[in-house]
Order: structure tokens, then C-alpha cells, then sequence
């Protein structure tokens, strides 16, 4: 029987707040933008996680997390970290089998060092970005274990060869169709997204949110800044508009959702 994901469940782990005004033109709402991780439960491989949200210790990783912390203010408690709301569960850290990690942004990577026995499923552009990483990649190796590429199931181009739509392929982590890992360009070097049974994409950072996607490739000009490549993004949003019309609901991680089961 083909394995499937069993089910898709989303935390909040912390949040930055950013007056909408300062990226779109007309718009004048300040914004809280959690950090948003999905625990999938898959029916062979257990539990995995789609990022790790953020870490309590944000705002004290030298002057990269005081800029960051400048540009994105934020809140976010020990009880508010993955680790901590999973326990709340009774799900302990040894229980997640795997880490899908998007990008390597602190709001993404910050609660990595709590799962130690975890392996790490990342881009080959990703981590091609932490080995060659500069200020402008964001990494904060304070977040990153010391056995980091030993755990590393790097996703290559030669691996990406099932096709979602179109010209468009992804990597079937599996090889079961549960699980698609989609490289979406744009925000980050290497930005991993992962169709789950065809039904919703976990989309990362490729937009902000749901209501936004329709605006985002005309973002003001200091907002551009912050995408590693501004042309990659705006073709990923194309791309995310067909998913949206093949019915493929987008799940984003700094969207906000009002339900913790998600599918």
C-alpha cells in the first residue's frame, strides 16, 4: 500500500511585528508574522518537521541578531520554541525523525540544536549558501550544530526529477509521492517548499501570505532588498499562482491560522 502523510499540524514559534507601509504602497497595517512551523506525521516515517520557528535566544547572537532584531522586532519566549510546545504534546525531541529546513533565516533554523538525533534534509544551493555564508545569506551559525553536514540529505538537481506541473520538478523525499520538495527561488538561496499528497504546499518564505500573493511582485524598493534575487521571487510567485489554480492550497510560514490541524 502507498504510504501516505497521515496529517499536517502548525505552530506559531514566536513572532516579528512590520508595518506593512514600509514594503507595500497603500497599505498602512502593522502586522505580527509568526514564525511558523508543520509537524507532518507520515505513515511509514514518523514525525517530521518543516522548519524549526524561531529561538528564544534570538536577540543574543551578536550585532547580526541586534540588526535583525532592529529591522524585525520580535517576541518570542522559551515557551513559545518547537521543542517546547511538542513537549507540551508529549511529543519528546528524539521522536522527529527528519528536519525539512527552507532556508537557513534565524525564523527558520532557530530551534535546530533541540533535536540532536534529527537528519537534515536541505537544498544543495542551501547548503552551498552556509558553507560560503556572508551577512547578507543570514545565517547565524549560533543555531547551527556542530554536526550540521554530517546529518545533511542534501537535495541536488540530480535527485529533482518528478514532475509536478508543467516544466516544473520537485525531489519525491520518499519515494511515495507523500512528500515533494519543491525549490522555489527568490527569498533565499535555495528555498525548499514541499507539496504534501498533493494537497497543500508548505511554501515558506516564496510570499508572506495568502492575501498578499497578488501584490507581492510590486513590493517597494527596500523590501526588494531583503529578497536574495528579486527576479528568481517574482517568478516563484507565478509559480504559486498556478499551484493556487490547480487547487493546491498555500500554506506560508509567516501567515497567520486560526486552526493547529492544517490536513
Amino acid at each position: 500500500m502507498q504510504q501516505t502523510v497521515k496529517s499536517v499540524n502548525y505552530f506559531g514559534c514566536g513572532y516579528c511585528v512590520n508595518n506593512l507601509c514600509r514594503v507595500f504602497k497603500g497599505m498602512h497595517e502593522k502586522r505580527k508574522f509568526p514564525a511558523g512551523v508543520f509537524l507532518i506525521e507520515h505513515s511509514k516515517h514518523g514525525l517530521i518537521l518543516f522548519d524549526t520557528g524561531y529561538s528564544e535566544k534570538i536577540c543574543k547572537t551578536g550585532i547580526i541578531g541586534r540588526i535583525y532584531n532592529l529591522a524585525n522586532p520580535t517576541k518570542v519566549s522559551e515557551q513559545d520554541t518547537i521543542k517546547s510546545q511538542l513537549e507540551k504534546q508529549g511529543i519528546e525531541t528524539d521522536k522527529i525523525k527528519y528536519i525539512i529546513l527552507s532556508h537557513l533565516h534565524p525564523d527558520h533554523i532557530g530551534g535546530l540544536l533541540d533535536f540532536p538525533k534529527a537528519k537534515i534534509v536541505l537544498s544543495a544551493n542551501a547548503l552551498d549558501a552556509y558553507r560560503h555564508r556572508s551577512l547578507r545569506q543570514l545565517i547565524m551559525k549560533q543555531f547551527i550544530p556542530k554536526d550540521f553536514e554530517e546529518r545533511v540529505i542534501e537535495i541536488t538537481k540530480e535527485k529533482t526529477n518528478k514532475t509536478v506541473f508543467d516544466n516544473l520538478k520537485g525531489h519525491d523525499l520518499f519515494d511515495d509521492k507523500s512528500i515533494i520538495l519543491v525549490e522555489l527561488e527568490g527569498h533565499a538561496r535555495g528555498q525548499l517548499c514541499a507539496l504534501i499528497n498533493h494537497k497543500i504546499l508548505l511554501a515558506a518564505d516564496s510570499c508572506w501570505g495568502n492575501d498578499l500573493l497578488d501584490i507581492s511582485d510590486k513590493m517597494k524598493f527596500p523590501a526588494n532588498l531583503i529578497q536574495y534575487n528579486m527576479d528568481d521571487y517574482r517568478k516563484s510567485l507565478e509559480i504559486l499562482k498556478q499551484f493556487r489554480k490547480d487547487g493546491i492550497k498555500l500554506m506560508f510560514s509567516h501567515d497567520t491560522y486560526n486552526r493547529k490541524k492544517v490536513l
